[in-house]
């Protein structure tokens, strides 16, 4: 089994009995009673930001490739030296055993910035999303690879009818063509074979280049320096979602300003990890 099936397989039971101890019915009445406005995720990646790019910065503690990363690292300030770096928008990863996330700190990063925020999650239930949009989540990442066709239709129409965005992530042509059929716009191209571990940083333009009008790529795993993200531009992408190499940066504010094309910071460690 790899570690994506067990990942998935785990999570399955963590969703569970998260819903044993929160029925859907309390959390919906948590979302109606919570004011919330959406922050436009999609909106804010359409088109290129300072430098010529957007980054999604993420707030990652761990991966289970890598082990630790930065297991005291706290979400809001994260958060904050992302928004003052520049970021278009915040990833955080909820996901408890295997990158040492929580809900919580999605609810921590939103108070600690403007920015869109991103739930990072391996979401494969109706459940996830309501629980995404109770912690204030503008967008869900939803991985083609653990999900059939018509549970992406699903989820993508559900994400739809509470007011948030999906970036749906894929890794081959296959994948693509799925999440085309389902109507995916945000289109996140995952570097690394989450089967593998293998990263080619050709998969991203590769596939870019079979997007249509409309179809907006979103480039992960394996970019850390401003000569990667120069060559993704080559290929026309312009979006870029950073989390190791961000979260390790002794300065991120600085570094997140070269790698939008400003002055270099200190030497960063390659990106990597699930």
């Amino acid at each position: 089994m790899s570690i994506l099936d067990r990942i998935v397989a785990d999570k399955k039971e963590l969703v569970a009995d998260a819903a044993r101890r929160m029925p859907l019915n309390q959390l919906c009445a948590r979302i109606a009673d919570t004011a919330w406005t959406a922050r436009g995720f999609a909106a804010r990646l359409a088109r290129p930001g300072p430098g010529g790019v957007n980054i999604i910065a993420e707030v990652k503690r761990a991966s289970p490739s890598k082990g630790d990363i930065r297991p005291d690292l706290d979400a809001a300030r994260c958060a904050a030296e992302y928004a003052a770096g520049g970021a278009a928008a915040i990833s955080v990863l909820t996901d408890g055993p295997y990158f040492k996330g929580a809900l919580e700190d999605l609810v921590r990063a939103r108070a600690a910035t403007d920015l869109p925020v991103l739930r990072k999650e391996f979401i494969i239930t109706d459940y996830q999303l309501y629980e995404a949009r109770a912690a204030g989540a503008d967008a869900v990442l939803l991985i083609v690879r653990i999900l059939s066709l018509s549970q992406l239709d699903g989820l993508l129409a559900l994400t739809r009818e509470l007011g948030m965005d999906a970036l749906v992530e894929i890794h081959s042509a296959e994948e693509y063509t799925i999440a085309r059929a389902a109507g995916s716009r945000l289109i996140g191209i995952n570097n690394r074979n989450l089967a593998t571990f293998d990263t080619d940083l050709g998969t991203a333009t590769t596939l870019a280049a079979r997007m249509g009008p409309g179809e907006i790529p979103v480039a992960a795993s394996g970019i850390h320096n401003r000569r990667d993200i120069e060559a993704n531009l080559a290929g026309g992408i312009f979006n870029f979602l950073i989390g190791e190499s961000l979260v390790r940066a002794p300065d991120r504010v600085a570094f997140l300003k070269e790698l939008m094309g400003g002055a270099p910071a200190a030497k960063q460690p390659a990106d990597g990890g699930i």
